[in-house]
């Protein structure tokens, strides 16, 4: 096994994709997750041929749907030329092998094709490091029956089958020791982003989250007015990109544009981009961006509250951001969600009003948790007042009567405030200052 962990999709393929209705499910949730599925394949660059969906009571534990359906696939993609079937649900080994053995296609399920979206997407070698992780974990207990999909490339036709039984227990070995050496390298990765964080404690943070491809990136550029390009396309942002909101801000606030969620998204990529995903933890407010032009949005909350929930995230202030208003054809929604979404923002990212405005809401939320308070510093100590001027919103400055020490007053959050406790005259937060009394020997 080499290093890297290729699969043999090559973006020429046709696919069928397959979805099952089992009872209480609805037929247009499914026709949207088929929707899906195909907006999936399409940024891997397959040609969906067809569609077959199933209804049934139970699911059948050898191949998942019925054998005469299988043979329904069989018959489809043999006449659309397709070589590929999806599921639209995870499979386990022995039901991809089944499939692959009654249908004569490759079969993936929806995990395998966001795994791949993530691999092809994947630029840092931090990211690269998290993908392989994931594929790797994914790929072991399929390897006997889904390894012509995840191999090692080689010469030959993209869609070649076949490696022996010998062969697939010395990549299992070799794969678990990839992973172990991929796991060390995360680590490293870690103890480097904490030391970053850390440098970075004085300033605000907010983290951008949201279902994949809601406007998260176009929303950033216009907040920090920086050059990310983004991309109408699933899965564009894997590395997280930090900006600060406007320079001349005090305190400086940073913002930050993480990976997006989807439906069902792998366990092993929320496990593995734990390092990512840290930015979001360490945030004090989140904005939670929402694409209001698709029907079922409330989909898209849930599943977004459920990631971060999932994380430990869930407890972090958010802000509601509706975006893409301007592709709305309803001029009465945005006043329903105001009243169903209390403390909302309706916007259109695009927009440099509504930017504007998302950025004033940002900036009332953290000045109403703002400390204010006084400050009487030596004025040979260049280091605290560099620190007040780096990272306070400055009310008022002055002298006292001799001339020695300046006078500050202004505001700033409460660990910029521990910083500068042996210099304060007085803070309007009581509880701060019995902090300060606890806190000292």
């Amino acid at each position: 096994m080499e290093d890297n962990i290729e699969t043999s999709l090559t973006g020429n393929e046709k696919a069928v994709i397959v979805g099952v209705l089992l009872p209480g499910d609805a037929p247009e949730k499914l026709d949207e997750q088929l929707a899906e599925l195909q907006s999936l394949l399409d940024t891997l660059g397959v040609q969906v041929t067809g569609r077959i969906v199933q209804k049934r009571q139970k699911l059948t534990p050898n191949c998942y749907i019925g054998v005469g359906k299988v043979q329904d696939i069989k018959d489809l993609a043999a006449s659309t030329q397709a070589k590929l079937v999806v599921f639209d649900h995870a499979l386990s080994a022995p039901q991809v092998r089944n499939l692959e053995e009654m249908t004569g296609c490759v079969v993936l399920d929806r995990t395998g094709i966001i795994l791949e979206i993530f691999s092809r997407h994947a630029r840092t070698n931090q990211a690269k490091a998290q993908v392989e992780i994931a594929k790797l974990e994914y790929l072991l207990p399929r390897l006997s029956g889904a390894w012509s999909h995840f191999q090692r490339q080689r010469g030959g036709g993209s869609l070649q089958r076949g490696m022996g039984e010998k062969q697939i227990e010395i990549d299992r070995r070799r794969a678990r020791e990839r992973i172990a050496r991929l796991q060390k390298q995360l680590e490293q990765f870690r103890k480097e982003k904490a030391t970053q964080r850390k440098s970075r404690s004085n300033e605000l943070k907010v983290a951008i989250v949201g279902y994949t491809n809601s406007g998260k990136t176009t929303l950033m550029k216009g907040l920090t007015k920086s050059q990310v390009a983004p991309k109408d396309e699933l899965f564009a942002t894997l590395e997280t990109n930090i900006k600060t909101i406007d320079p001349r801000t005090r305190p400086k606030i940073l913002l930050s544009d993480t990976v997006g969620f989807i439906r069902n998204l792998p366990h092993g990529l929320v496990a593995s981009f734990r390092t990512t995903l840290d930015e979001v933890n360490e945030a004090d407010l989140l904005l939670h961006v929402v694409d209001v032009s698709y029907p079922h949005y409330e989909d898209h909350i849930h599943v977004t509250r459920s990631v971060l929930e999932e994380m430990g995230a869930g407890d972090i202030p958010q802000i509601l951001v509706f975006n893409k208003v301007d592709k709305l054809n309803d001029p009465i929604l945005p006043r329903i969600l105001r009243a169903a979404y209390p403390g909302c923002i309706v916007a259109s990212a695009v927009s440099e009003k509504d930017v504007l405005n998302v950025r004033d809401h940002i900036y009332a939320f953290f000045r109403k948790n703002l400390l204010t308070f006084r400050l009487s510093i030596p004025v040979d100590n260049n280091n605290a007042q560099s620190l007040v001027y780096r990272n306070c919103l400055i009310i008022s400055k002055d002298y006292d009567e001799e001339g020695d020490h300046v006078l500050f007053h202004a505001q700033a959050t409460r660990p910029t405030l521990a910083k500068l406790r042996n210099y304060i005259v007085s803070v309007e937060d009581e509880s701060f200052l019995t902090d300060k009394v606890e806190s000292e020997p």
